[in-house]
C-alpha cells in the first residue's frame, strides 16, 4: 500500500509539471551591493523555471531567457531578494538592498505562520540547516544551547535510547507531566527525535501565551517542527553522506586488585590475605593480574554511518519534496550484540488543482530497529562495578569466568550467548490536506483542513538462554562450567500497536483595507488514539537454538493484554489586527474536551491576548533615537491548561488479583476463583491544571540589522495541581485518599537573545548568546503536620534534593565526642549535624537542598565565519545552578570504589583525609543522601563543531553537480566543569553511575547536489 502511495504522488508529479517554451533572448548586466561594490556569486534565475546563473568575481552575469516579458530572480546571502522584470535585452545595473531578517523572516505559530515583525508572542525558532551540523543521530541533542527557554539535558548516549529531556522555561508543575507537546507539520504528539535532520525547515517553540491556542496540552510549551517542502524550480538532488566515531565523554577511574583488596579489608578485616595483596601489587605473577571491568565492558570507538538523499523542485502547479535516509549506531559496549539502524522515508508533494484549490499528500515512513542485550544497562554496569578485580575475564585455559555468581560476567552479559532483546518500530504518518480560497464569496477569505492516520507499531522480543561460564579452584586446578544456573530458556514477545487519528479544519479571513490588517480564523480540531498490547511469554523451551515461543513449556506461561483509548476535541480561533504596521493586537481561544476527565467536567475554556507596538514606526521614534532600527515592545497574557495525569482517575477501578498471596477459594475442594482488587479510589471532581501566563518583552534591531536583541520576563501561576491531602491523612493510618486539584506553584524568569552578523568583503561572521534562568516556587502543597519546616518543600523550587547536612568528616576522637552524632560513629565517618537539637541523628536531620540536575540556568553561545566557501561554525552550551549526586557505594555491598574515593578516603595514617573511611551500601554512617556528595553540575561545553569547505564551481560543474561541500563536525567535544575527576559527565543524572555515559562523536562527510 505504501509502495502505491509513493507511485501516485509520482505520478501526479509527472502530470501536472509539464510545461513549454519557445521564444528566447539574452539578458546581461551587472549586480552591485548597497556600497556600490560588484557581487561575486549572486544567484540569477529565470522566475518560474530552473534555469539559472551566477555573476562573476565583477558582478557580471548573462542569462538567456524563453519569452520577452522574462522575469529574474535575483538573491545573494544577507541581502533581500529582488525581482526584475525585462522586456528589451538592454544591460541591467542591479543594486541589491541589505536583508532585514528581523522584519521578513516568516515564523511558524499555532495553525498558521506570520512574519516576524508582526509576532507578539515570545517565539524562538531555529534552522533546519542549524540543527543538521550537529554530529548526534537524535535532534532533540541538536536543540540545547540554540533556542532562549529550551532546557535540554542529555543523559545517556546509548544507541536509540540517546534522546534529551526537554523543559520550556523550567518547572511549572510537581503534579503532572511537565514535558512540551511536541507538533510536526501540524499534527500533535509525533515524535521529532528521530526524524530525519535534513528534512527539517525549521523548529518554532511558542513559549508563553502564544501557545494557549493548544489549550489543555499547552502549560509546557509548544514546540512546532516543520518539514521542508518543494519549492518552483527544476529538480535539485541532495546527497549527505558521513562517518562518525563514538566515544565516551567520562567512564571512571577503577582501583586494582590490590586496592581493592585493601579496601574491603577496612570494612571487613581479614577478608584477604595480605600475601594476596602483594602479589596482585607486584603484578609479577600472571596468576595474580588486575582487571579493569569498565575498559573490559566498554570499548574506545563505535561507528556511526549514516547516508541520505533527497528530490525537490517542482512548477508553479506543483511541487515536491522526496527523501530517504539510512542510519547505522553501533555500541560502545565491546564485543555487543548491541545496535541502532533507522530507515526513514518522506514525500511532501503540493498540487494546485485550479486556480483558487491547492491540495498536499504528506507521507513519511520510519523503521527503528534496536538489538540491545537480555540484561539491560543498569544490570551490566552493575555486574562490572561489582565484579571483583581480581577475577579475571578469561581463566588461563581461556575460558570466560563465571563472575561472582550466577555465570554474570559483564564481558558475556553485552554479547549474544545469553540471548537478546530486539525491538522494531514501525512508523506511518500520512497526512492528506486541502486550501481552497474563496475570492467568489470575498477576497481574503478560505477554508483548508487536514486529516492525518498515523500508525505506530512497536514489537519486543526477547530471548534469554543459558550460557557457558566457568568457575575455577586454585586447590584442585578444576574449571566447573556454571552455565545450568545461569538462566533458564525464556522467550518473551510484546506487540503494541497505537492508532492516532487527527482532522483539523479552519475558515480563514486575511485582509488589508489600506492601514488595517485583519487575519483571522475559526477552526475545529479531533484527536484520538487507540492503543493495544498484546503479551506472552513462555520458559524452558525445548532447545536454546530455537527462538520460538510454541517451543516453550505451558507451565507457568503468561498471556495477557491490554488496551487504552485517548482523544480530545477543540474549538479554536484567532483574531489579529494590524494597524499601520505599528499597532499589533492578538486575541486567542481554545474550547478544549479531555478525555482524561469526567463527562461533566471535561470542557474547559482557554482564552489568550497579546499586543505589540512597533515603536521604531512611529515619526518622533526615528527622529530622535535613529540609532535603533527597529523596536518593537509586546506583552501577552493566557490561561493555559494541562491534562498531563492518568486515564480513569474519576473512575472506580479494579484489577485481577496476580499475587497468590491473595488467591480466593471457595467450596469444598478449594476450588480457585479468580477476584478482582479495588486499585484505586475515584475523584469524580478532576480537572485540568490551569496556568496563568504572562509575558513581556521586547525586539530590537540595531546596526542596519546586523545586532538584534529579544528579551522576556515571564510569570507563569500555576493551580489546581493534582496532589494528595497528606496533611488530612497522614501516612500511618494507612489508607490515602485520591489525588485532588489543590495543589499551586509559581514560575518566573527571564529569557535573552543577543545576535550579531556582519560582511566584511567575502567574509561573514555571526555570534550569538541566548540565556533562560527559570525559578520556580512551590505555593500550596498539603504536607504532613509532622513534617519539618526545613523538609517542607512549599514556598521553595518544586525540585530539590533531601539530604543530611554535614561538616565533612569527622578528623578526631574528639570531633565525634563533642558532637551529636550517631552510636559508633568512628574517625573518617560524615559529620552529619542535627538540625533539629533534639540531641540525636534521625530522619528528621535531612533538609531539603533546592537544587537538582536540572539547572535553574542554561546559556548558549554560537559563533559561525565564512570565508570564500570555507565557513566554520561552534556551539557552546552551559549551564548553572544544577546539583547532582555522586554516590556509587550505594550500588551494593561489592562495589569497587572509584580511584579518587579510594585515594582520598581516611585510614589510620590519614585521619585527615577528604573523603570517608572505606564503606560499601551496608554502612548507615556514610551511605547515605548527604549534601557531601552533592556536586557542583555546572559546565560549559563545546556542543558542537563544524568547519566546511564548499568546492570552486568549476571543479565539479563540467560533471553535472551543482554544489558540492565537505565537512568535519564534533558533538560533545569539550566540557569545562568540576566533575572530571569524579570520571561522570555533569549531564549524567545517576547517582550510584551504572548509566550508559554520555557520548562524544566525530564525523566527517560530504554533501553534493545535482
Amino acid at each position: 500500500m505504501l509502495i502505491s502511495l509513493f507511485l501516485l504522488q509520482f505520478i501526479m508529479v509527472l502530470h501536472l509539471s509539464s510545461t513549454a517554451q519557445s521564444v528566447t533572448q539574452v539578458i546581461q548586466g551587472i549586480i552591485k551591493n548597497d556600497k556600490n561594490e560588484p557581487v561575486s556569486g549572486a544567484s540569477v534565475m529565470e522566475k518560474g523555471s530552473a534555469n539559472g546563473t551566477v555573476t562573476s568575481q565583477d558582478g557580471r552575469f548573462r542569462i538567456t531567457v524563453a519569452g520577452k516579458n522574462a522575469v529574474l530572480v535575483i538573491s545573494y546571502t544577507g541581502y533581500e531578494t529582488k525581482e526584475i522584470h525585462v522586456d528589451n535585452d538592454k544591460p541591467q545595473n542591479i543594486v541589491l538592498a541589505l536583508e532585514n531578517k528581523g522584519l521578513n523572516e516568516v515564523v511558524v505559530i499555532g495553525y498558521g505562520a506570520q512574519k516576524k515583525a508582526s509576532v507578539t508572542g515570545s517565539v524562538a525558532s531555529v534552522k533546519g540547516s542549524d540543527i543538521a551540523q550537529s554530529s548526534s543521530a537524535n535532534i532533540s541533542n541538536a536543540i540545547a544551547g540554540r533556542i532562549p527557554g529550551v532546557i535540554a539535558n542529555n543523559r545517556s548516549g546509548r544507541p536509540g535510547d540517546d534522546a534529551s529531556t526537554i523543559l520550556i522555561r523550567g518547572f511549572n508543575s510537581f503534579g503532572g507531566g511537565t514535558s512540551p507537546l511536541v507538533v510536526v507539520d501540524g499534527v500533535p504528539d509525533r515524535d521529532f527525535t528521530r526524524i530525519n535532520p535534513a528534512d527539517i525547515e525549521n523548529i518554532t517553540v511558542l513559549k508563553d501565551a502564544a501557545a494557549a491556542i493548544y489549550g489543555v496540552r499547552s502549560a509546557n510549551g509548544v514546540i512546532l517542527v516543520t518539514t521542508k517542502r518543494g519549492k518552483t524550480g527544476k529538480p535539485t538532488i541532495q546527497y549527505d553522506g558521513s562517518y562518525g566515531i563514538q566515544q565516551l565523554t567520562r567512564l571512571p577511574e577503577i582501583v586494582n586488585a590490590w586496592q581493592y583488596m585493601t579496601y574491603y579489608n577496612e570494612i571487613n578485616p581479614n577478608t584477604y590475605s595480605q600475601a594476596d595483596i602483594d602479589k596482585y601489587k607486584a603484578g609479577n605473577d600472571s596468576n595474580y593480574r588486575s582487571t579493569d571491568w569498565i575498559n573490559e565492558v566498554f570499548r574506545k570507538n563505535a561507528p556511526q554511518l549514516a547516508h541520505a538523499l533527497s528530490v525537490s523542485g517542482g512548477t508553479d502547479n506543483v511541487k515536491y519534496y522526496f527523501s530517504g535516509q539510512y542510519l547505522d549506531q553501533s555500541s560502545n559496549f565491546r564485543n555487543s550484540i548491541e545496535h541502532y539502524k533507522q530507515f526513514n522515508i518522506r514525500s511532501n508533494i503540493d498540487a494546485r488543482i485550479s486556480r483558487n484549490l491547492k491540495v498536499n499528500l504528506d507521507l513519511a515512513a520510519r523503521r527503528e530497529d534496536r538489538t540491545y542485550p537480555t540484561y539491560g544497562v543498569n544490570s551490566i554496569l552493575h555486574e562490572a562495578r561489582s565484579l571483583y578485580p581480581f577475577i579475571p575475564v578469561r581463566w588461563a585455559n581461556g575460558s570466560l569466568s563465571a563472575g561472582v555468581s550466577n555465570g554474570r560476567n559483564p564481558v558475556i552479559l553485552v554479547t549474544g550467548d545469553p540471548g537478546y532483546d530486539k525491538i522494531k518500530n514501525y512508523v506511518l504518518t500520512p497526512l492528506a490536506g486541502f486550501d481552497l480560497q474563496l475570492p467568489f464569496i470575498t477576497r481574503g477569505l478560505s477554508v483548508s483542513g487536514y486529516a492525518s492516520f498515523d500508525i505506530n507499531l512497536r514489537n519486543e522480543k526477547i530471548f534469554t538462554k543459558p550460557w557457558d561460564a566457568y568457575s575455577y579452584n586454585r586447590t584442585t586446578g578444576e574449571y566447573a562450567n556454571q552455565k545450568t544456573s545461569t538462566a533458564i530458556t525464556s522467550i518473551t514477545q510484546d506487540d503494541r500497536l497505537t492508532y492516532y487519528n487527527t482532522n483539523f479544519i479552519k475558515l480563514a479571513y486575511d485582509r488589508q483595507f489600506g492601514l488595517h490588517n485583519i487575519n483571522a480564523f475559526a477552526g475545529y480540531e479531533q484527536t484520538s488514539s487507540n492503543y493495544s498490547q498484546t503479551y506472552a511469554y513462555r520458559k524452558n523451551l525445548l532447545s536454546d537454538q530455537i527462538d520460538q515461543i510454541f517451543t516453550g513449556n505451558a507451565e507457568g506461561q503468561n498471556a495477557t493484554g491490554a488496551s487504552a483509548q485517548d482523544g480530545r476535541a477543540s474549538y479554536l480561533g484567532r483574531l489579529g489586527y494590524n494597524f499601520d504596521n505599528k499597532y499589533l493586537a492578538e486575541l486567542s481561544f481554545r474550547y478544549n474536551g479531555s478525555f482524561n476527565f469526567p463527562a461533566s467536567n471535561r470542557w474547559g475554556f482557554f482564552p489568550a491576548v497579546s499586543v505589540g507596538w512597533r515603536i521604531s514606526e512611529e515619526k518622533f521614534f526615528q527622529e530622535f533615537v535613529p540609532f535603533i532600527n527597529q523596536l518593537k515592545i509586546r506583552a501577552s497574557w493566557g490561561m493555559m491548561g494541562s491534562d498531563a495525569v492518568a486515564q480513569y482517575l474519576f473512575l472506580t477501578r479494579y484489577q485481577l488479583v496476580t499475587n497468590k498471596n491473595y488467591y480466593t477459594y471457595f467450596g469444598n475442594d478449594y476450588a480457585l476463583a479468580s477476584s478482582l482488587l479495588l486499585s484505586s479510589t475515584p475523584n469524580t471532581n478532576i480537572t485540568w491544571e490551569k496556568q496563568d501566563t504572562r509575558n513581556i518583552g521586547f525586539d530590537a534591531t540595531f546596526l542596519n540589522g546586523k545586532l538584534n536583541i529579544n528579551a522576556d520576563y515571564f510569570r507563569y501561576l500555576r493551580k489546581d495541581i493534582l496532589a494528595q491531602r497528606s496533611a488530612s491523612i497522614p501516612l500511618y493510618t494507612g489508607m490515602s485518599l485520591p489525588a485532588e486539584n489543590i495543589g499551586k506553584s509559581l514560575n518566573r524568569g527571564f529569557d535573552l537573545s543577543v545576535n550579531y552578523n556582519n560582511r566584511k568583503g567575502a567574509f561573514q561572521y555571526n555570534i550569538g548568546i541566548n540565556l533562560t534562568y527559570a525559578k520556580s516556587k512551590v505555593l500550596f502543597r498539603d504536607e504532613a503536620a509532622n513534617v519539618p519546616e526545613w523538609q517542607k518543600s512549599e514556598g521553595h523550587p518544586i525540585d530539590s534534593w533531601l539530604v543530611y547536612n554535614t561538616n565533612g568528616v569527622y578528623h578526631t576522637k574528639e570531633e565525634i565526642d563533642g558532637s551529636v552524632h550517631l552510636p559508633g560513629a568512628k574517625i573518617g565517618d560524615l559529620w552529619i549535624k542535627d538540625i533539629d537539637g533534639n540531641k540525636s541523628i534521625t530522619s528528621n536531620d535531612m533538609v531539603r537542598r533546592f537544587e537538582s540536575a536540572t539547572p535553574k540556568f542554561v546559556y548558549g553561545i554560537n559563533l559561525g565565519a565564512s570565508y570564500k566557501g570555507v565557513a566554520v561554525n561552534l556551539l557552546f552550551s552551559g549551564q548553572e545552578k544544577a546539583k547532582q549526586m555522586i554516590l556509587s557505594q550505594m550500588q551494593g555491598s561489592l562495589v569497587a570504589p572509584p580511584k579518587w574515593l579510594y585515594d582520598g578516603r581516611s585510614t589510620a595514617d590519614n585521619p585527615n583525609a577528604q573523603y570517608p573511611r572505606a564503606f560499601n551500601a551496608n554502612d548507615s554512617y556514610n551511605s547515605i543522601y548527604a549534601d557531601f556528595w552533592l556536586k557542583n553540575a555546572a559546565f560549559l561545553r563545546l556542543k558542537s563543531v563544524e568547519a566546511s569547505y564548499s568546492l570552486p564551481v568549476h571543479l565539479y560543474s563540467r560533471f553535472g553537480f551543482s554544489s558540492m561541500r565537505v565537512y568535519a563536525s564534533a558533538y560533545n567535544l569539550l566540557s569545562f566543569d568540576g566533575m572530571k575527576k569524579y570520571g561522570i559527565d555533569p549531564e549524567t543524572n545517576n547517582i550510584t553511575g551504572v548509566n550508559y555515559p554520555q557520548s562524544r562523536i566525530f564525523r566527517t562527510g560530504i554533501n553534493v547536489g545535482l
